[in-house]
């Protein structure tokens, strides 16, 4: 598996992909830093060219984040059965569940560091072009990407599971969206009427990641992210570890019954 997992690295590495993906979450957080600065300069008075601001829109756009687990686990499935290689792969003495598994290993390397990039970029910038609001919502921010993370791995996982199974990136990625989107709206929608489906919205990833528990001052954007409160991070923790397991199952089950 570690040949195989190096080869993948490679793969990606060499690849226009992922690239492109980091370098258009840059360019975006980058303009946003940069139009703030440029009304800075003109209107001195501007109350949003600050890191507190910037920090915590960065901290609402975690939801994005999750959608893009959909395109990180894309670029790292590689279009595995139009291209042939999967069962190429097989053919040279691998099997199919030590594919799976090392391709999400692979997936959690890249979309480790893929983050770390862009995030880092974005807290200089923001430093740099910005006025210093202080530690404190930095911290948040941080925090809320850090205690969000198994979400975030479970999003993934989820995208790259429906590739293999589905075989299709395209019909992967309206399932994820289904599972992910429209589940949650069928479940608010019946929560009206039912109280198990009002109760089991509140355990679902979309509602609970990035969710703040209350505001406290709207105007300066301190708010009560839901981890920063005991049984808030308990539940993103397990929403997080419950779609983790879940998927890693499905996972596991669909690729020893798939022929390839």
């Amino acid at each position: 598996m570690l040949n195989y997992i190096k080869s993948e690295l490679y793969r990606i590495s060499h690849s226009k992909g992922i690239y492109i993906l980091c370098g258009i979450c840059t360019a975006l957080l980058l303009i946003m830093n940069l139009l703030l600065n440029a009304i800075w300069q003109s209107e001195p008075t501007f109350g949003y060219a600050n890191t507190t601001f910037v920090f915590y829109t960065a901290c609402t756009f975690i939801n994005v984040v999750l959608m893009l687990t959909i395109v990180m686990g894309a670029i790292v499935f590689g279009d595995e059965y139009k291209n042939r290689t999967l069962g190429n792969s097989i053919a040279f003495g691998g099997s199919p569940i030590k594919i799976y598994l090392g391709k999400i290993i692979v997936s959690l390397i890249v979309a480790f560091l893929s983050l770390t990039v862009v995030l880092a970029i974005f807290i200089a910038s923001s430093y740099l072009l910005l006025e210093d609001s202080g530690i404190e919502m930095l911290q948040a921010f941080l925090g809320t990407y850090l205690a969000n993370s198994p979400i975030l791995v479970a999003g993934l996982l989820a995208a790259l599971t429906l590739c293999f199974l589905l075989r299709s990136e395209t019909t992967a990625s309206w399932s994820w969206l289904i599972i992910f989107e429209g589940v949650p709206i069928i479940c608010l929608f019946l929560g009206m009427k039912f109280a198990f489906f009002a109760e089991l919205y509140n355990w679902l990833a979309v509602n609970v990641i990035g969710s703040t528990q209350n505001i406290v001052g709207a105007e300066d954007f301190h708010v009560q992210w839901l981890w920063q409160v005991p049984e808030g991070l308990l539940r993103t923790l397990l929403v997080g570890l419950f779609g983790i397991v879940i998927f890693l199952v499905i996972g596991i089950v669909g690729m020893r019954r798939k022929e390839i």
